[in-house]
């Protein structure tokens, strides 16, 4: 329910149905560390005394084995379940209320953004999926809302995504900037990240924060059973103390986004300071846009940092200042001529690597090079040939198979907006609704989805992919009608 109402909670309607049915409830706070016992204070009231919530219900309740709370549904009956801090139990008129309320208020979020191009209703189930991982009162966004779904099943690749990934949130705030609407809602990133740097100064910009601004310093395995006994299940995330240049260049990317959009530039301070730190450190190596354990020169880190530096030399108001920019990207681009390029003269994951990464696909978004450049061709024959079954694609890693990965979602998606500026609209779509088929029946994507078992891996919901979606849905309606989409 939405913030600023008398009721909040969780309100959960059991329609009428041919037969009855039962539904369980049992709190495990802490992750699942220990069990909240109920216990049963008034009729269809059940109280949780360590998390200090009421459990609310028209139906027919008890407790089972002392933990579990049951609620028999007869057939043909509706009623209602809140879960709730309130004590007052709730009549049918509250019930009626929230239902009322909750609608109008997703109903007012939601007409702040706009769409009409193509894939129209995934494109909106996709903005109300960001939009439900946003977080009203800080401006944070989530990256997804589980924490351990593993990428391999079995496997080890198992990660804690509720946090707010500094590159992940500005590839989402560039998807909504393309987007119309009647709020300046990107602004809203800027003021989360400006507050983030601002509680935690000892790094110029870190990785990945918390929802309310703070960075993660743990790391704790829980001895909890995965999803299909995958392990570890764990809480907390050891990228929050990478370089991650990349991340840091995506920031800056999508303030060129809001600034060419509303004309003006908010927090210029703050971006400001993370353009110089890009200038003054892309030669370091760092843990790439996958966040490897390995330290290299990932050529999309150093990709992102060259146009993220010849947009912000636009802004600045010191001409010496803005030229120092402009040389530093330049020698980026040198680099990555001498460097980081494939024998077949593709671009190459890292320096001296011959593999090739889906996040090449954004080379073409960014406005770094043309679409139908060599370097292009080159690239996206390598990734068909080597890492693309049924128009899904795979991403490229360096300390793991990544084909006993799902198929990479977000990456496919930049794929099928290169294509669009390519040129080849039928490829875009092909790809395009080989995503879509990947969604559950809320239109919700996870990280990555196996086609062999028709099952989706990773965390979920994952708004990065939600974002890209937006953004290689809009391309492709752009190019086709003759407007440009790439980032200038």
């Amino acid at each position: 329910m939405p913030i600023g109402t008398e009721w909040k909670g969780i309100l959960r309607i059991f329609s009428p149905m041919a037969q009855g049915l039962y539904s369980q409830l049992k709190l495990t706070p802490g992750y699942g560390t220990k069990i909240d016992q109920p216990i049963l204070v008034g009729d269809g009231t059940i109280f949780f005394e360590d998390s200090q919530l009421y459990l609310h219900t028209s139906a027919e309740i008890s407790i089972e084995d002392d933990s579990t709370v049951v609620l028999q549904v007869a057939a043909s009956q509706e009623c209602w379940a809140l879960l709730t801090a309130k004590a007052i139990r709730p009549i049918d008129a509250d019930i009626a209320w929230m239902l009322k309320s909750t609608g109008e208020y997703w109903s007012e979020i939601g007409s702040h953004f706009s769409y009409e191009g193509l894939f129209q209703r995934q494109a909106v189930r996709s903005i109300r999926a960001i939009q439900q991982l946003s977080c009203a009162q800080t401006g944070g966004m989530l990256a997804a809302a589980t924490t351990s779904l593993p990428e391999v099943i079995g496997g080890e690749r198992n990660y804690d995504y509720r946090y707010v990934w500094v590159r992940d949130t500005a590839l989402i705030t560039g998807a909504l900037s393309v987007l119309d609407g009647d709020v300046h809602a990107e602004y809203r990133f800027l003021d989360f990240l400006s507050k983030a740097i601002e509680k935690n100064p000892r790094k110029c910009i870190y990785p990945l924060y918390t929802i309310d601004h703070e960075k993660i310093d743990h790391l704790e395995e829980l001895n909890l059973s995965g999803y299909y006994g995958s392990r570890p299940v764990q809480i907390g995330n050891v990228a929050a103390e990478q370089l991650q240049l990349d991340a840091a260049a995506s920031v800056l990317i999508a303030c060129q986004m809001i600034y060419e959009k509303y004309k003006e530039t908010p927090h210029w301070p703050l971006i400001r300071k993370i353009t110089d730190f890009v200038s003054k450190n892309w030669r370091r190596p760092d843990n790439g846009i996958w966040e490897e354990g390995k330290e290299l020169h990932y050529t999309a880190g150093k990709v992102f940092c060259a146009r993220a530096l010849e947009m912000m030399a636009r802004y600045s108001e010191d001409p010496i200042e803005a030229d120092e920019w402009l040389e530093q990207a330049a020698l980026i681009r040198k680099f990555v001529k001498e460097h980081c390029m494939t024998s077949d003269g593709a671009f190459a994951n890292f320096a001296g690597s011959q593999e090739v990464d889906i996040s090449a696909a954004l080379f073409t978004v960014w406005g770094y090079c043309e679409a139908n450049s060599n370097e292009m061709r080159a690239t996206t024959d390598y990734l068909e040939k080597n890492y693309q079954k049924d128009n899904l694609y795979w991403r490229s890693l360096v300390e793991f198979d990544s084909h006993k990965e799902g198929a990479f979602l977000a990456g496919t998606c930049w794929l099928a907006h290169h294509y669009a500026i390519a040129g080849d609209f039928s490829k875009s779509e092909q790809i395009l609704r080989a995503v879509e088929a990947c969604a559950n029946d809320l239109g919700y994507f996870s990280e990555e989805f196996d086609p062999i078992e028709n099952r989706m891996l990773g965390n979920f919901n994952q708004t990065f992919v939600h974002s890209s979606f937006i953004c290689a849905a809009n391309g492709l309606s752009c190019e086709m009608n003759g407007i440009s989409t790439i980032v200038r």
